[in-house]
Formats: structure tokens, sequence, C-alpha cells
């Protein structure tokens, strides 16, 4: 059970108007747990009828109420079908159902996960960053989790109605919850901050993601130091010391008398609470040596690309918060793992190994995956289809040239390219040596994909990689896939 309240509690955390529809009379009813689909377990839960840019969840209020919701959030009338669809409902299980009628859901979504979040006993950690965020929210997640019972944001859930239901999920059991916390516009993390009220708060690093929203390198940094500016005083921070701007936070954080007093961690590959070096990296793991708090020691874990010792950095600071000690950290960084489409390796029906990571995209995680991929050693040709990096505004054809660039100075054979950037990514690219066959389309061109199929031997790597909304595992599917799993 995620959470239990009553009727009347939730409505009063909301500032709604509560009506109970049949029930013979009673004036409250208990509610166990949210939902915000119809297609989901819904028996005990309380319905919020959200709206989307494609879909208005008020057209499933009847659907809501045959799923045994208990309550339904909206913000508008109930139709009289709706209303005696819910008095059937009320009579054939013998209780009432919950109606609050609220100016906005979304808010009320907001409202409620911040009410709940004041109720639970877990410690909150919050966690953004340009590149990083998910993979150190998972990576934490499984560390503390060998020590503590611990909830964490699932997917992506990191945006205005992601969070909240990220902290709706937390139970009365859980010691530590996890919540990824991401933006695209100045502001977006002040209100983020403002709900999860984090017990601590991590920025992993800034780069030039979301260029469109925020107009500027500068810009994300401003927009990413709002976790830091509107955590609450008690707050523990911890500072990343190899990105200057958030080493720049640092400095105005742990300014004055009141930073001198904040406690706080810090990591960086040359110092800090945790430091952490690279010694070795195959396909299938790195090494790291270092130190945590003092403590010397080395480990190998199963994650690819020498980019995510940020992220093992990150996630071993948390830890150190959540109350492990430096050994306890030490012994739990090999249980970090992947999550689905960062860095996934799948087999291919040719043979052939490709790594997947189709969840987010812009100039320095590819930059990461590019060197990464230079990097490898042990496998034939090396070939990639690489997707668009979204929300770059004016930046787009710059940055997409500067990958073309960096595409054809990593060694590889073959490459695809999809997205509206394409004519400036091949202008980057250019002519590269050896003869290395480059396609760049606007659009998804499976066709390219099966043709790139079929040039494919048995000892070759692939990268696809892109932004989310370019669904590259579109291409993936047309290069038979052994081992991969649509993410649910």
């Amino acid at each position: 059970m995620s959470w239990s309240l009553s009727a009347q509690e939730c409505a009063a955390a909301i500032e709604g108007r509560l009506e109970i529809i049949g029930g013979g009379g009673l004036t409250d009813v208990g509610l166990e747990g949210v939902g915000t689909d119809t297609r989901a377990d819904l028996n005990g839960r309380v319905f919020i009828a959200l709206v989307g840019d494609a879909h208005d969840a008020h057209n499933y209020l009847a659907q809501a109420i045959e799923k045994n919701a208990r309550a339904l959030i909206v913000h508008r009338d109930l139709t009289a079908d709706e209303r005696t669809a819910i008095e059937l409902s009320a009579l054939k299980s013998g209780h009432g159902v919950a109606v609050i009628r609220v100016p906005d859901t979304l808010k009320a979504l907001q409202d409620l996960a911040r009410h709940w979040r004041h109720k639970c006993r877990a410690l909150f950690f919050g966690i953004t960053g340009t590149n990083g965020k998910t993979s150190t929210k998972e990576f934490a997640a499984a560390m503390i989790g060998s020590k503590l019972k611990v909830q964490w944001s699932k997917g992506s859930f990191n945006n205005h109605w992601g969070v909240p239901l990220s902290i709706l999920s937390v139970e009365p059991s859980h010691d530590i919850a996890v919540i990824e916390m991401g933006m695209n516009h100045p502001g977006e993390l002040k209100l983020l901050s403002k709900i999860v009220d984090a017990d601590v708060v991590v920025c992993t690093m800034v780069g030039r993601g979301h260029l469109e929203g925020v107009g500027s390198i500068e810009g994300a940094a401003l927009a990413k130091a709002e976790i830091y500016e509107f955590a609450p005083l008690g707050a523990t921070f911890i500072f990343n010391l190899d990105n200057p701007h958030t080493l720049q936070m640092r400095s105005r954080f742990l300014s004055g008398d009141d930073g001198a007093k904040r406690r706080s961690l810090s990591f960086s590959e040359q110092s800090g609470d945790v430091s952490l070096k690279v010694t070795r990296m195959t396909a299938d793991a790195l090494e790291v040596s270092g130190q945590i708090r003092g403590v010397e020691g080395s480990a190998v874990i199963p994650v690819l690309g020498s980019h995510n010792v940020t992220n093992l950095m990150a996630a071993s600071a948390l830890a150190l918060a959540a109350g492990l000690t430096a050994k306890e950290v030490w012994a739990a960084l090999p249980l970090c793992r992947s999550a689905w489409g960062r860095n996934q390796w799948v087999k291919l029906g040719s043979g052939a190994r490709c790594l997947f990571d189709g969840y987010n995209a812009n100039p320095e995680s590819m930059g990461a995956a590019l060197e990464n991929t230079r990097l490898l050693e042990g496998f034939g040709s090396k070939r990639a289809i690489l997707g668009e990096m979204r929300e770059l505004g004016d930046h787009a054809l710059a940055l997409h040239e500067e990958l073309g660039r960096s595409a054809r100075e990593s060694g590889l054979n073959d490459v695809l390219f999809f997205g509206p950037s394409a004519k400036a990514f091949a202008r980057g690219f250019g002519v590269a040596a050896g003869g290395a066959q480059l396609h760049a389309s606007e659009t998804l061109d499976l066709e390219s994909v099966r043709a790139f199929r079929s040039r494919l031997g048995a000892s070759d790597y692939v990268l696809i990689k892109g932004s989310r909304g370019m669904s590259l595992e579109k291409a993936l599917h047309e290069l038979s896939p052994l081992d991969f799993a649509e993410k649910k």
C-alpha cells in the first residue's frame, strides 16, 4: 500500500470541495494510493483526472469507476451519465465514492504530493543535472538499498507530474526516497524543490542541454542551481568539484554565515569526500579506484563508459548522506547497474553487440558516448545510428555540425543520422578517412536501417544514441535484437 488517507484529509490537503456519492449517507471514505491511468489497478485508489497535450483523463471517469476507484479528483462538474455510473458502483460495492472538485487537477496532484511528503518518515534525496541524474538515481538506490529500504523515481518521472507521482509512491516503511528532478526552463526546479522539500540535494553536472529553454549554458547553470537555492535550510548539499558550474554553485551556496553552517559533501576525481578514477574500462565493466572519506579501495562495476565515474561518485556521496560508512559504500559499488535505454547492451542476430542509449542526448552525453566508442577494443567494425539532440533551439545547427565532426573523429566505419539537423551533421562529418559510410536523413528512415543491418559483421559494435523523442528503439528493432524488451 502506497499510502492511506481519508477523503476529507485528501480534500483539505488540495483545498477541494468534497462530495460523497452513495454509501448510505457516509461522510467520508478511506483511500489507498493514487492512479492516473484507467488501464492500471485503481481498486481503492483516488483517480486524478490530469489533462495532457493529447489526452484529458476526464473523458475516462466512467472507466475509473469501473476499475473500482474510490475517489475522483476533477476540475469540472460530473455529467449525468458519470454521476449515474458512480451511484451504481456505490450500490454494488456498498461504499461511497468521493468526488473532489478543484480548480486544477495538476496543482491538486502537486499539493497532495507535498502533503504526503511531510507525512513520510523517509529522508528525501533530490537529484538534478544535465547528464547523469537518472544513472545517479539508479546507482544511489542500489547502493543505499543494500542497507536501507529505498523507493526511487521509476524511469524518468522527473517533471511537474512525474515528481509528485514518485513522492506518492513512497510507503510509510521506506527509509529513503530518491527523487529525480528534471527541468527545461527556469523556475521548474523551484517548483519541484518546494514539493520535494529534500533533505539532501545534488546537481551531477551542468552541460549544454535544454538550451532552447534556458538560452545558454550559463542559463542552464542558473536554472540547475535552483535545487540548492530553494532547498530547506537544514538540507545537506552535495557538490561536483570537477564541473566549473557546479563548483561555482559550491562557492555561492557555502559562502557567508548560513553557508558555513550548512552540512555538505563533495566529490571529484582529484579530491573531496569521494574521489574515484577509472583505472580500466572494458565493454562490460569499469574498474575504479580512489578514496571514500579517506578509506582507499577499488571496485569493478558492471556499467559501461568512463563518464559514469561522475555518476558513481555522486551516488557514493548520496550513500554517505544516507548513513552508510565508507566501507559499506565500497562494498555496494558493484551493485550498480544501468537502467533501460542507458548504455544498455543488446545482442543482435548478426552476432554484433549494440549499445542502446536512447533516453537522452545532448552535446556532452553524445561526446562521451563517441569517446567511449573510440576507446573500446576487441571489436571489428564500429558503427553508429545517431538521432537528433532535441531542445537546443538556435544552437542546434552549430552543435550538430560539431557532433558530425566528433563522429568522424571517433573511428566509426558506418554512420546513420536521423533528425531535422541532418544536413548540419553531414556538413560536420564531411569526408571521413578510410571510406566510412554516412547516411543522414531528416526523418527516421527504416529502409536505410535495414541496409545498415545487411552490412553488420558478427564481431561488430553498434552505438545507438539520440534524444528520447526520436524513438530510436524502432531502429534497434530492425537490427534483430535477441534480448531487448520495450520499456514498460
